[in-house]
C-alpha cells in the first residue's frame, strides 16, 4: 500500500492510538494482540496467541459532549452503523471516545442491548475512552460485545494521580 506523505502521517497517529488500545486490551483481558500491519479496511492486522489474525477499525466519536451524555450515546450508534459495512466476525470495531469520559456515560449504556451491539456483525465492539491520554498516559475501556466481556474496564492503577 503506497500512502501520500499526508496518509503515511495519519495512519501514523492511527498506529499510536492503536497501542493505546492493545496495552489497554492486553492489560484488561489477559490476550495479546500482536501489530501485524496496517491496511485500509479494516484499519490495522493483529495476531491472537493462537496465531490467527483480527483486524482492528479505529473509529472516532465526535460529539462535541457539553454534558449532555445521551448526544455522546447517539453519536456512538451512528458511529457503529456507518462501520457496519465491514462488519466480520474477524473484526474488532473500536470507538474512541474523544471528548467525553466513560465515566460520564457508563451508566446509560445498558446491557439489555447486547443483542443491539451483536447484531452488527463485529466479533467485538469496544468503547475506549481517549480523554485521560495527556494526565494518565493509557485509556480505559467498555466492551459492548461479546457478552461475556460486556462492562466497564478501569484503567490500571485507577487511583494514581494523573501527569505522573
Amino acid at each position: 500500500m503506497i500512502l501520500s506523505d499526508n496518509e503515511n502521517g495519519k495512519k501514523q497517529i492511527e498506529k499510536m492510538e492503536l497501542d493505546y488500545f492493545l496495552e489497554a486490551y492486553g492489560c484488561q483481558t489477559a490476550e495479546e494482540l500482536i501489530f501485524v500491519n496496517a491496511s485500509e479496511h479494516p484499519d490495522f492486522w493483529c495476531k491472537r496467541a493462537d496465531g490467527s489474525l483480527i483486524g482492528v477499525e479505529l473509529t472516532k466519536v465526535m460529539s462535541q459532549y457539553d454534558g449532555t451524555e445521551t448526544d455522546v450515546v447517539d453519536k456512538i450508534y451512528e458511529r457503529i452503523e456507518s462501520k457496519k459495512g465491514l462488519a466480520s466476525e474477524k473484526t474488532i470495531l473500536v470507538l474512541q471516545c474523544l471528548d467525553c469520559p466513560l465515566s460520564a456515560i457508563r451508566n446509560l449504556l445498558d446491557e439489555s442491548l447486547i443483542k443491539d451491539y451483536i447484531s452488527y456483525g463485529f466479533e467485538e465492539i469496544w468503547l475506549a475512552d481517549y480523554t485521560g491520554i495527556d494526565a494518565y498516559d493509557d485509556i480505559e475501556l467498555f466492551c459492548l460485545c461479546p457478552e461475556e466481556r460486556w462492562g466497564y474496564y478501569q484503567r490500571p492503577n485507577p487511583t494514581r494521580k494523573p501527569y505522573g
